[in-house]
């Protein structure tokens, strides 16, 4: 699970990074277009070449993302049909709220009415009853 965790993380931050640089890029351009600057005096010829290279990486950034958001919906799929298999409803309700909604463990203990020790517990439990499930 802690594999999973990781590399849904380490997706979501990737997806969020090239939003973000999109965003950038996005701002650039309007600067490029010269909006908004009423009494600035105004380029004779703007540089279309900038412009153009800028939204050939705005296409290229936004590709990478749904590139990465698959990849990130499949390891979700993948989550999801692992905790649906789980017989104990708390114990998938600990799963769904930590790897499918990534809720905090102070967060998670604090809904189950639990302390945070508890639910670790209760988390080792499911994790090695996962295991032991998965070996046989």
């Amino acid at each position: 699970m802690k594999e999973y965790w990781n590399k849904a993380e380490r997706l979501r931050k990737r997806i969020n990074r090239k939003i973000h640089e999109i965003r950038l890029l996005r701002q650039r351009a309007e600067g490029m277009n010269d909006s908004g600057i009423i009494d600035m005096p105004k380029t004779v010829s703007p540089d279309h070449s900038k412009m153009e290279g800028t939204v050939f990486k705005i296409m290229a950034l936004e590709q990478e993302i749904q590139e990465t958001q698959a990849e990130y919906d499949a390891l979700i799929a993948d989550m999801e049909n692992r905790i649906r298999q789980v017989e104990d409803s708390d114990a998938r309700d600990l799963l769904t709220k930590r790897y499918l909604e990534f809720k905090p463990w102070a967060v998670i203990a604090s809904e189950f009415g639990y302390s945070v020790q508890n639910i670790y517990r209760l988390h080792t439990k499911v994790l090695e009853k996962l295991r032991v499930d998965e070996s046989s």
